[in-house]
């Protein structure tokens, strides 16, 4: 999974963890799905800060195995789209309450690799595409990855954002 798609991931995941339904992808009529507020995941912007082979960071050692890895870094500067969609029967002021939970999601609930410089919204307009009430929002970012290579440089792991859980 590339980078872009981690970050969305960890913020789809802690808006639902949150109780906020998301959606990353956009489908055709996506909207019409949800008779509740829901918040679409998306890039707004974004750039690459260090090359994956110029940010070393170090060695570690694998408790486990104890075999020595040398560790990278990268960065990815980001403004993600946040945009809140809700329902006509609950009106424009509908997502009120998703957005006070975007703002506790962004000051407590994002991986440690996940750090949100701004978070701003627009007024909430009538989006005839989906026939629902919709917000802009975006939230801009810094995202840290890490990645390892064994000992011999034979094998570099994928970049991982910090602070998220491999599965």
């Amino acid at each position: 999974m590339n980078g872009l798609e981690q970050v969305k991931d960890a913020i789809s995941a802690a808006l639902e963890k949150a109780g906020v339904r998301t959606q990353t992808a956009y489908a055709p009529e996506w909207a019409k799905a949800y008779s509740e507020p829901v918040v679409a995941v998306g890039l707004r912007t974004g750039e690459s800060r260090g090359g994956a082979l110029s940010s070393y960071l170090g060695q570690r050692t694998d408790p486990r195995t104890q075999v020595c890895q040398e560790v990278y870094g990268m960065r990815l500067e980001l403004t993600l789209s946040l945009d809140i969609y809700c329902p006509p029967e609950m009106g424009a002021a509908g997502g009120e309450g998703v957005l006070e939970t975007l703002h506790q999601i962004m000051l407590e609930g994002l991986p440690t690799g996940l750090r949100p410089t701004e978070l701003k919204w627009e007024e909430a307009l009538w989006d005839t595409g989906t026939a629902m009430f919709l917000r802009r929002g975006s939230l801009a970012c810094s995202a840290y990855f890490i990645a390892a290579a064994s000992e011999d440089g034979a094998v570099f792991s994928d970049f991982i954002l910090k602070g998220v859980v491999k599965k």
